[in-house]
């Protein structure tokens, strides 16, 4: 029997990852968290550099990947921050990441 690969093309576009796998993509609302690993290059998507982060989110743990960002207001700026004003480490540091949706963007604010 030979694959069909139009038929898998559809599945592969259809496809929604379920809440539970191994990646955060978190959507509006403040979470608590707690890092559980430093912050690590991650592939690149897109040509963009990205970074990442193993967290505990209501007691599971996540990969948190963004984009590797240029200003101190970026995702990863302001993790290199808070990292800084903890004696250079985020592991085991734990934070509060507030999400806001605009419907096509998130952005994040670490507190």
């Amino acid at each position: 029997m030979s694959i069909s690969y139009q038929e898998e093309l559809k599945a592969l576009e259809s496809y929604v990852p379920q809440e539970g796998g191994i990646f955060w993509k978190p959507e509006a609302g403040k979470y608590s968290v707690k890092a559980l690993s430093e912050l690590d290059e991650a592939e690149p998507y897109e040509d963009k550099p990205q970074a990442k982060i193993k967290l505990l989110i209501n007691g599971e743990e996540k990969t948190w990947t963004f984009v590797k960002g240029k200003t101190k207001a970026s995702t990863y700026g302001q993790l290199v921050d808070l990292a800084s004003k903890s004696n250079n480490t985020l592991l085991n540091k734990e934070f509060t990441v507030v999400v806001i949706s605009d419907g096509n963007k998130n952005s994040y604010t670490i507190v």
